[in-house]
């Protein structure tokens, strides 16, 4: 689990497919490091995950875990595409630390 702080909380997608009806939501995070410029991700949440997001709020610190993967498929006119995901499991509000300012 790493120490991120919510940067934007993106608005949740919904849809039907051919399987049912689904959702998803993505967030902005930002690793908090004590370097100049942190790395910042998108963490991905679908299905009942989604539901985890009602206790977290944008500046909001927050621990986390995911597991990272690519996405593979095809377009219409035949190409193959990937894209990188990092579907999150897991997420709940970070333990104060004395001497941390966020």
């Amino acid at each position: 689990m790493e120490t991120l702080k919510v940067i934007k909380m993106l608005p949740v997608q919904q849809g039907t497919s051919e399987r049912g009806p689904w959702r998803s939501r993505d967030i902005v995070v930002e690793a908090q490091q004590d370097v100049q410029y942190p790395d910042r991700y998108v963490l991905h949440f679908s299905g009942a995950a989604v539901d985890m997001l009602a206790a977290v709020c944008e500046g909001m610190t927050v621990t986390a875990s995911w597991a990272a993967g690519v996405r593979e498929w095809k377009t219409k006119d035949g190409r193959q595409m990937y894209t990188q995901e990092m579907r999150c499991w897991k997420i709940e509000a970070a333990p104060l630390q004395e001497g941390r300012p966020f």
